[in-house]
């Protein structure tokens, strides 16, 4: 008897082994993947209005647009879908990973929202987004149109309050306060054109011209200012010409962007969720089940980040491995900053706000036995980022 509860012990002991290395081998194998992707310092997202991909490129109506397609800090995906129509959905879609069961353009009945958005999850990892809307006539302005610009084009109205996942009417700014100074732009921007801007309005290809002249003249800054700072440009449109097919340019640009035409099929879902997994928020709605963008970039690192992003500041964790106690160790911490901690899949387990403090210590007790990542950030940028080992005696 004795014998037998032995050899069922060593079984279950043996089988318990096997799941937990074939689980860490698909877990790895995830962040492997996800390590592809960059952690740009700052996405401006522009958005356009309906045309088709075969109205847009290739066309001599958009001679700056195609200019981004086909340039060496340039990705065309030749295959990228908005969702529906008409217009007001698709921007929920790629706000908030639902279109919140509002199918058309009226200002919805039942706003201010309370689901998952980019702009709060962006805020409770404590890093920012605002929308720079063309014609908006004051911060935080609630009506539904005016000098051309249109409400149902700046999704993140609808999430203003102060209830569950509302932000604050800060996020909502006329494009006069984008900052000619990039550095100090928010980590994800969208900017919006008026109608007449954004090639609503108007009869092609006279109408195509006029916006593609419109981003060269607002965003050509920053779009040469990206190809050396760590940023990234997203163009794309909110559906196309009412067509079935819906079928869209989408274009991504900056210095870690490989250039090249990709045949990925990717909807707004997937370029929500790419940046989502860029900065480890978690994901909002339809996002969840969406492909991640993985395959045009430059960039491939563990954490994202260089470990001496900040020359000003050195920061030291040990011990490495650790048991029941990590400590972080700052040669100097002027104001407050935010440790991190992921597990080796990416997903957020804690998080500290330190203020003014040179000294931290992590209990790792309650943590299982492997590796860990961890996030240093000030003033909503990556100061470091890097990895230890939790090893319990």
């Amino acid at each position: 008897m004795f014998s037998i509860l032995h050899s069922i012990r060593i079984a279950a002991i043996l089988i318990f082994v096997h799941l937990f290395f074939v689980e860490s081998a698909f877990a790895q194998k995830d962040f492997n993947k996800k390590s592809a992707l960059p952690l740009p310092d700052h996405i401006v997202v522009l958005i356009f209005e309906n045309h088709s991909y075969d109205a847009i490129i290739g066309s001599s109506a958009a001679p700056h647009i195609n200019a981004l397609a086909n340039d060496s800090n340039g990705a065309l995906f030749t295959n990228s879908f908005a969702i529906e129509h008409p217009s007001q959905p698709n921007y929920l879609d790629l706000f908030s990973g639902s279109n919140q069961g509002v199918t058309n353009d009226n200002v919805p009945s039942n706003y201010p929202f309370t689901t998952p958005n980019l702009a709060r999850q962006l805020s409770d990892y404590y890093r920012s987004f605002k929308t720079y809307s063309e014609n908006l006539p004051n911060q935080g302005y609630d009506g539904a149109s005016l000098n051309y610009y249109a409400r149902k084009h700046n999704p993140a109205a609808n999430w203003v309050g102060t209830g569950t996942n509302q932000i604050s009417n800060y996020v909502n700014q006329p494009l006069t306060n984008f900052p000619t100074d990039y550095s100090t732009l928010p980590t994800v921007s969208f900017v919006i054109p008026t109608l007449v801007n954004d090639m609503h309005n108007g009869t092609d290809p006279t109408t195509i011209t006029i916006g593609d002249t419109w981003m060269y003249n607002n965003l050509n800054g920053y779009i040469q200012w990206a190809k050396t700072h760590n940023s990234l440009l997203i163009v794309t449109f909110d559906e196309d010409d009412n067509s079935p097919v819906n079928q869209i340019t989408t274009i991504f640009y900056g210095s870690m962007v490989k250039g090249g035409h990709y045949s990925e099929n990717i909807t707004h879902y997937s370029i929500l969720r790419t940046i989502e997994e860029m900065y480890n928020i978690g994901f909002a709605g339809n996002a969840a089940t969406a492909n991640t963008i993985y395959d045009c970039w430059r960039l491939v690192d563990h954490t994202g980040v260089s470990n001496a992003v900040n020359n000003q500041n050195t920061y030291q964790v040990f011990p490495n491995p650790a048991n029941d106690k990590l400590d972080f160790s700052f040669d100097n911490n002027e104001g407050v900053i935010a440790i991190e901690i992921l597990d080796a899949i990416g997903r957020k387990m804690d998080s500290y706000i330190l203020d003014g403090t040179t000294e931290f210590s992590l209990n790792t007790s309650a943590y299982f036995s492997g590796m860990f990542f961890y996030n240093v950030i000030k003033n909503n940028k990556p100061l470091q980022s890097g990895k230890f080992i939790v090893q319990h005696k």
